[in-house]
């Protein structure tokens, strides 16, 4: 069964808000996986442009930047009144300036170690970070208002996810031999112009004639505290955070995988993440479908589990037991992480637009940008940290066995989100949405 025929949507937006993803998961997956590589790792003859630590520092206070904006552009987009609606604008106006600073990033003032690098660093991640608020947050807004069952919300979240992986697939499959190739900065070059196109596409959706509720009214602060006074809403902040510092830690440093651990070239990363993602592509209509039949609580508890099953098994890559090949385990690690990365990229979505529905029967406001928004308040704060753990653990404890130990470590964040996670009360939330009207047996049914 495809999106279109279980949703009133049209194709053309189904498809049009999925590609949105893949532009703005293109644009962080590069970031997160060669920024780090580029300003830490010694150029042959020369020295790195930072320190790991100085890099993570920087990082972190970047996240600050754009935790501090998720709220913000939240509130300012819940209560936008404008002709094209309350989410499209945030996106067109944010989109060019936003792969500007992405393709600037990666070109360093100074070679070598210099404080030049780390002002050029923190000022342009202070405003990347910002303008990648100002899309994603709205974006994400965009599929609780244009999807009202769980259905169709799930379909929207899966046609992103689809695209999403793509984006991803992209980056860290396609970049490597390119990296290799030509280099950072034109790696960057290339792939900004790509993205920016695919950003754009979803500006073409007309919000207005979709779903066009009334601009909400409360104040910023009275926003974020009712958000977080929501019930079901901080169990569920808990399990998304410990997915994302599980990913987010291993994604930091699949290139370090491939040359520290496995002993390839930049290339490697390529066939690490086909392994990923091919997996994860298999895995999304069984995962799709699994969330509309079971539910998605016991959807989101079995990405976790996943997760802290097969991540601890990196430590092993380099040495692995049995003699299997350290390339042969990596490739089987990878691919065994791309079934429970399939319910990553699909379910958290569908659960946060779930409970903001909870908050406008409690309020009688629609402010699913600002559940999007204090999600993204703690996910910044947690990918801050995670960056921070990573280069902590590779400056002490040293490599390899920094790099083996970020398995573990994902593993155990992850398990504690899982246990966290099984007293969501789906239950509650449900009848929340009975009770404004939702028909939730077309929805699961």
């Amino acid at each position: 069964m495809t999106a279109t025929e279980s949703t009133g949507l049209p194709r053309s937006v189904v498809l049009a808000y999925g590609v949105g993803g893949t532009g703005w998961v293109l644009v962080d997956r590069l970031v997160l996986t060669w920024l780090y590589v580029a300003y830490v790792t010694a150029p042959d003859g020369g020295e790195p442009l930072l320190l790991p630590l100085t890099f993570g520092a920087i990082m972190f206070a970047g996240r600050m930047v754009d935790a501090v904006a998720d709220p913000v552009i939240a509130r300012w987009s819940d209560s936008h009144r404008g002709r094209r609606g309350r989410r499209i604008p945030f996106l067109l106006v944010s989109a060019t300036p936003y792969v500007l600073v992405f393709v600037a990033l990666f070109f360093p003032p100074v070679d070598g170690r210099s404080g030049w690098n780390a002002l050029h660093l923190g000022v342009l991640l202070a405003l990347y970070f910002a303008l990648f608020t100002a899309y994603v947050g709205p974006y994400l807004a965009l599929l609780a208002d244009l999807g009202g069952t769980v259905r169709e919300r799930v379909d929207l979240a899966t046609a992103k996810a689809v695209a999403t992986l793509v984006g991803a697939g992209v980056a860290l499959i396609g970049s490597g031999p390119i990296v290799e190739a030509f280099g950072t900065s034109a790696m960057a070059v290339g792939f900004g112009v790509l993205a920016l196109a695919l950003l754009l596409v979803p500006t073409r959706i007309p919000e207005t004639a979709l779903a066009d509720p009334a601009p909400a009214a409360m104040p910023l602060v009275a926003s974020i505290r009712t958000t977080l006074a929501t019930r079901p809403f901080p169990r569920v902040l808990v399990g998304i955070n410990a997915l994302w510092f599980g990913f987010n830690l291993v994604s930091l440093n699949v290139a370090l995988y491939a040359t520290s651990l496995l002993g390839m070239g930049e290339g490697g990363v390529a066939l690490l993440m086909g392994a990923l993602f091919g997996v994860c592509l298999i895995a999304f209509p069984l995962v799709s479908r699994a969330a509309k039949r079971l539910g998605l609580k016991r959807a989101m508890v079995a990405s976790l589990v996943g997760f802290a099953v097969v991540l601890p098994a990196i430590a092993l890559l380099e040495a692995p037991p049995f003699g299997v090949p350290s390339l042969v385990a990596a490739v089987v690690v990878m691919g065994l992480a791309g079934i429970p990365l399939a319910g990553f990229f699909i379910v958290p979505d569908a659960i946060v637009a779930a409970v903001a529905d909870v908050g406008h029967r409690d309020t009688g406001q629609r402010r699913e940008a600002m559940f999007f928004g204090v999600q993204g308040f703690t996910l910044k704060l947690n990918l801050g940290v995670s960056t921070l753990v990573s280069a902590g653990l590779l400056q002490f404890a040293g490599d390899p066995l920094g790099v083996q130990l970020t398995g573990p470590v994902a593993g155990l964040a992850v398990a504690v989100g899982a246990v966290a996670f099984r007293r969501y009360p789906e239950a509650e939330v449900e009848a929340a949405r009975a009770q404004l009207g939702i028909d939730e047996a077309e929805a699961t049914g």
